[in-house]
């Protein structure tokens, strides 16, 4: 079993303890690998590399033309190893291999997005009085600690530290302990890149530990969280503690309202690959339906034989659809999940359980007569587990589905574009896809409302939080 370092100071290192953690494939349960496990040491390590290159100034004071350029090297050298990383990444996280392939370009077309605007970054001046000349300078805050997910683990990666890099901070990447593996091989392109040293380190390590080290250490100016609302409130108390700023994005429970005109079959292709692709382990999943009574029989049996037709199997398998979940432990809770809704009244027309094979296997889950008090309704369960309520007028409709804690995602499946409008204005969600989710990109604002998060990564306005304002008042008499 091949072991693999950590990334710091354009080096690869060990850890000091000589502990390591191990790697699964999740569509067979058996190590595929192990990396060496961050704690204290090496999480000073990386920190003090990225306070140095940060201090050194060699990121500030390079040219933007120059850092831009950069940034499109950086992209260059993703793409040669988008193969060997997808694939590695297709192993670890059960994904198919063309969507772990194209996480990697993903990263590389973040890289080149942003680059795009490095010297657009621009400040103002601001009429104070005859005698004085006053103007606002864009800086980066220092120290950017970046805790990413495992479910899109070099997506996550490429979305803030693209911005991160843009506006000139310098960054320490903790990766996720299920999911480490293909993060090594961006380093190596990195490194192909000439990145000069201590500006990006990648490091692995237990949340509890390095996590919660890394986000509390004195010399860390910013943070960047993708993952559960618990352990982002965690954070955000500690990032208080230091009064330093914090990008939060903490998941979802998105529903999909369907009106009576709606192309079922736009309804269907986006639950293949908005519920059931990944596993359903995606924050803004189409984890709800808000479907009116009169078209619910019909889009159920739709429902019912897309879950039938999905072809099961490891994402490295030709034509697998539906893949494992992530772990063993993933599986129990999913899977706990489906049978508390079932518990309180909720009909299975389609899965409800685990599948009985080698790895952790979900079926894709379809539950009618789901209500908003049932846990199914109210919980983030990331699994390919659909929720079916049912609604009579429109206003009923825009009700049960922003009667939820999270805000993350929306959608709304009408051939009435004015309706289609309305509703947008009405859910309370940070995106609203209209007839097809996931339709936004690398160039679309992402984030939530309420206990969604706050801030926005992707698009220009990311940018805004990566960076802090000092204003210069010079006087001229």
């Amino acid at each position: 079993m091949e072991k693999y370092k950590n990334f710091i100071n354009n080096s690869w290192v060990d850890s000091e303890s000589k502990e390591t953690i191990k790697v699964e494939d999740p569509a067979t349960a058996k190590y595929i690998g192990e990396i060496a496990c961050a704690k204290k040491t090496e999480v000073d390590l990386a920190v003090n590399a990225a306070k140095e290159s940060f201090n050194s100034r060699i990121l500030i004071d390079m040219p933007l033309l120059e850092r831009a350029k950069l940034m499109h090297k950086i992209a260059d050298e993703t793409r040669k190893v988008a193969q060997e990383g997808g694939k590695m990444l297709c192993y670890e996280n059960g994904k198919t291999l063309a969507a772990a392939i194209k996480e990697f370009n993903d990263v590389a077309d973040m890289f080149d997005y942003y680059a795009g605007l490095t010297d657009k970054l621009e400040g103002k001046t601001i009429p104070v009085s005859h005698n004085v000349f006053d103007y606002t300078v864009l800086e980066p805050f220092g120290v950017s600690a970046h805790i990413v997910p495992w479910n899109y683990p070099l997506a996550m990666v490429g979305r803030s530290l693209a911005c991160s890099f843009a506006t000139g901070n310098s960054t320490v990447i903790k990766t996720a302990e299920l999911t480490p593996l293909s993060a090594t091989i961006f380093a190596k392109a990195l490194q192909k890149a000439e990145v000069p040293k201590g500006l990006i380190n990648i490091i692995c390590g237990y949340g509890n530990e390095a996590g919660s080290y890394l986000v509390s250490h004195p010399d860390v100016n910013h943070v960047v969280f993708t993952g559960s609302v618990a352990t982002g409130k965690k954070i955000l108390h500690a990032c208080a503690d230091k009064a330093i700023p914090a990008i939060v994005e903490l998941g979802g429970k998105s529903a999909g309202i369907v009106y009576p005109d709606a192309d079922l079959n736009d309804v269907v292709e986006s639950a293949r690959h908005a519920i059931f692709g990944v596993a359903g382990q995606i924050c803004t999943a189409m984890s709800r339906l808000v479907v009116h009574k009169s078209i619910k029989n019909e889009l159920l049996d739709k429902l019912v034989n897309l879950s039938k037709s999905l072809k099961v199997g490891a994402g490295y398998e030709e034509g697998t659809e539906l893949t494992p979940l992530i772990s063993s432990n993933q599986l129990d809770k999913v899977e706990g999940y489906a049978r508390s809704g079932i518990q309180q009244g909720a009909e299975a027309v389609h899965g409800g359980k685990r599948i009985e094979r080698e790895g952790y296997f979900m079926e894709a889950t379809v539950l009618n007569n789901v209500k908003q008090d049932m846990t199914v309704a109210r919980e983030e369960i990331f699994g390919p587990v659909l929720s079916i309520l049912e609604y009579q007028d429109n206003e009923e409709a825009i009700s049960i589905a922003n009667d939820t804690d999270y805000g993350l995602g929306g959608g709304v499946f009408t051939k009435d574009l004015n309706k289609a409008a309305w509703t947008a204005s009405k859910l309370q969600s940070g995106q609203v896809y209209v007839n097809k989710w996931f339709t936004g990109s690398h160039a679309t604002p992402f984030g939530g409302y309420k206990q969604s998060g706050y801030s926005r990564e992707k698009g220009i306005q990311a940018l805004n939080a990566y960076l802090q304002i000092k204003n210069v008042g010079i006087s001229l008499s």
